[in-house]
């Protein structure tokens, strides 16, 4: 007999069918089943993080990770996999981020928070943070002079 399926219904209103071990992954999906006692009964994901796109990838991520348990995948092979489930866009990644985060999958969220303290650790100085994630200033010059003043080590490009 098959695994009792559990309908998600995601922030943009489409319905994803999923294993209720897979689903129960998730922190909030498990106790939301816990609370109403009805696994006939669509579970409605209310982040807006939560689009038919995102919850594809985070199911993805749950089922594969649930396969490696049950053949008791090696270190290298959940590895190469997470590796590679990283490599998106930086728009999926955040999205990854906040839904994984809503949802209380905590190996989804590190991982992903991972990839993006990575991508940082590359930058020398706050405005190489700014330039590769596309974040305004928002200080003004004077402002700026200041903080470079108060802490110069900060734009040090020579700092390791």
């Amino acid at each position: 007999m098959g695994d009792t399926e559990i309908t998600l219904e995601t922030y943009d209103k489409h319905h994803v069918k999923v294993p209720k071990t897979i689903a129960t992954r998730s922190a909030i999906i498990n106790m939301m089943i816990e609370d109403t006692g009805d696994t006939n009964e669509v579970v409605p994901l209310a982040d807006k993080s939560c689009t038919l796109n995102i919850i594809q990838r985070v199911v993805e991520y749950l089922k594969k990770h649930a396969e490696f348990e049950a053949q008791g995948a090696d270190d290298e092979v959940m590895n190469n996999y997470d590796k590679e489930f990283q490599e998106q866009s930086d728009e999926i990644i955040f999205q990854t981020i906040l839904a994984a985060n809503f949802l209380d999958i905590k190996n989804l969220l590190e991982l992903m928070c991972k990839k993006v303290a990575d991508e940082i650790k590359k930058c020398k100085t706050p405005d190489d943070i700014r330039a590769r994630f596309n974040i305004r200033q928002d200080y003004t010059p004077e402002e700026v002079e200041e903080v470079k003043r108060a802490h110069p080590w900060i734009y040090d490009k020579h700092a390791k």
